[in-house]
């Protein structure tokens, strides 16, 4: 199992502290928010950061907004794409059986 990230002091809502969990979908949503330019639908925030969590719960959640931002941005040239699609195309000599 891998070593769960904590803050270095409770992050606090309403004078409550948050669970690690929740602060760190609080610290990454607000990070990769501020990284769109305060753009995003919440719902759909909310929703990236529980699917990223388990993935990245080992990771400084700032490291892992950064991750997520330059993933989501990526654009393969039309070269590569074609490539790719070309490598993933059945040959005319494969029949399924």
């Amino acid at each position: 199992m891998l070593p769960m990230w904590k803050p270095d002091r409770p992050l606090m809502i309403a004078g409550r502290p948050l669970s690690i969990q929740d602060g760190w979908l609080v610290e990454f949503e607000e990070i990769f928010d501020e990284l769109c330019g305060g753009q995003l639908d919440p719902l759909w925030l909310s929703g990236l950061a529980a699917t990223l969590y388990p993935l990245n719960m080992d990771r400084a959640p700032h490291v892992a907004a950064r991750i997520a931002f330059v993933t989501l941005g990526y654009e393969p040239s039309r070269g590569a794409t074609d490539d790719l699609l070309a490598t993933l195309a059945p040959s005319s000599s494969s029949e399924l059986h």
